[in-house]
C-alpha cells in the first residue's frame, strides 16, 4: 500500500486529484539543466518537464488508456499551458518566485520516478515526496479567504474550488487547520491531525478509540475492535489492505509482499509496480497511468 501526497499543478481548481501509480525505474535520470529559471519562464519549464518524463515513462497505448492525447510531449506542454495560463490568472502566479526552489523543482521532475507519475486526461502529477521544491517554487502573497488561481499563490497551502447551485465556480486560498481549528471532513486539517466532532484534533496512537484508520497515526489502522493498531506485517491476518504494513498487500486473508516485476498478479494492487498485465497476469515495468 502506498499513500500518495501530490504537487498539485491545476488539480484542485478542477477537483482533481493527482498521485502517482505507474512502474518505478523506466526512463532517464537527469538533471533539468539549462539556465537558471525566471518567473517569467518556469511555468512554461515546469509542465515541459512533466511532459518529457509522462512521455519518457509511458508509452502511447498507456497515454491514451488515460485520456493524454497530446501527440508528443511538446504538444502535451502546450495543451497544459493552456489550461494553466485559462485558469489561473493568466499564468501569473501571485507571490515571490523563488529561483533556487524553482531550479531544484525542475531537476527533480526530470529524476522523478515513473512509479510516481499520474496521467488525467491533459493534466499531470508527482508525489511530492519526489518533487518537494516544486510546491516552495513561490512565497505566496494571496491571504486565506481571497481569490486565487493555483496553490502557488497562497500563502497557506491551498486553492480551493467551489460550485454554488447554478453551476458557477470560484476559488479561494483556503489553509488546512491546525490543532483546535474547525473541520468538516479531515481533508480540511493538516497532515498529522484528524477531523474529530468538526474540530483538528491530533490522529490517535496504539489503542485510541476509531472509526476509520484516519482517525490513526501514520502505518496504524483502524482494527476491527475500532481501536488503532500496528499494520500486519508479512504474514499476518488481513481483511483487506489496509490492515497490511507499506509494501504489503491483502492476499488470502494474509498479508503478503508486493509482486516485483514477473511475479504472478490478479490486480494491480498486487504488485510493487501497481503494475498488473492483464494478457499474462503478471507484474510489470509499465506505465499505468493514474
Amino acid at each position: 500500500m502506498r499513500t500518495h501526497r501530490p504537487v498539485m499543478l491545476v488539480t484542485l481548481l478542477l477537483a482533481v486529484a493527482v498521485g502517482m501509480s505507474v512502474a518505478p525505474g523506466c526512463g532517464d535520470d537527469k538533471s533539468s539543466g539549462g539556465p537558471e529559471p525566471t518567473s517569467g519562464d518556469f511555468i512554461s519549464r515546469y509542465v515541459k518537464a512533466l511532459c518529457d518524463r509522462t512521455f519518457a515513462c509511458c508509452d502511447a497505448a498507456a497515454r491514451a488508456a488515460h485520456g493524454l492525447d497530446a501527440s508528443s510531449a511538446d504538444a502535451c506542454a502546450s495543451d497544459l499551458n493552456a489550461i494553466f495560463i485559462a485558469i489561473g490568472g493568466g499564468g501569473e502566479v501571485k507571490g515571490t518566485f523563488v529561483p533556487e526552489k524553482a531550479e531544484a523543482c525542475l531537476a527533480e521532475l526530470t529524476a522523478a520516478p515513473c512509479a510516481e507519475i499520474e496521467i488525467l486526461g491533459a493534466l499531470l502529477g508527482v508525489d511530492e515526496k519526489f518533487t518537494p521544491s516544486c510546491i516552495d517554487a513561490w512565497d505566496g502573497s494571496v491571504p486565506e479567504g481571497e481569490a486565487c488561481g493555483t496553490n502557488w499563490d497562497c500563502a497557506r497551502d491551498r486553492c480551493v474550488r467551489n460550485v454554488d447551485s447554478s453551476g458557477q465556480s470560484t476559488s479561494a486560498c483556503k489553509a488546512k487547520g491546525a490543532a483546535g481549528e474547525p473541520c468538516s471532513a479531515s481533508f480540511d486539517c493538516e497532515e498529522a491531525l484528524r477531523c474529530d466532532a468538526g474540530t483538528c484534533a491530533p490522529r490517535l496512537a496504539v489503542g485510541g478509540a476509531c472509526k476509520g484508520s484516519v482517525d490513526c497515526q501514520e502505518e496504524l489502522r483502524c482494527a476491527q475492535d475500532d481501536t488503532c493498531q500496528a499494520r500486519e506485517q508479512v504474514g499476518g491476518p488481513c481483511a483487506s489492505d489496509e490492515d497490511c504494513a507499506a509494501g504489503t498487500t491483502c492476499k488470502g486473508s494474509m498479508c503478503a509482499p508486493l509482486g516485483t516485476v514477473g511475479a504472478p498478479c490478479s490486480s494491480d494492487s498486487d504488485c510493487a509496480s501497481s503494475a498488473c498485465v492483464d494478457a499474462t497476469s503478471t507484474c510489470a515495468d509499465v506505465c499505468k497511468g493514474g
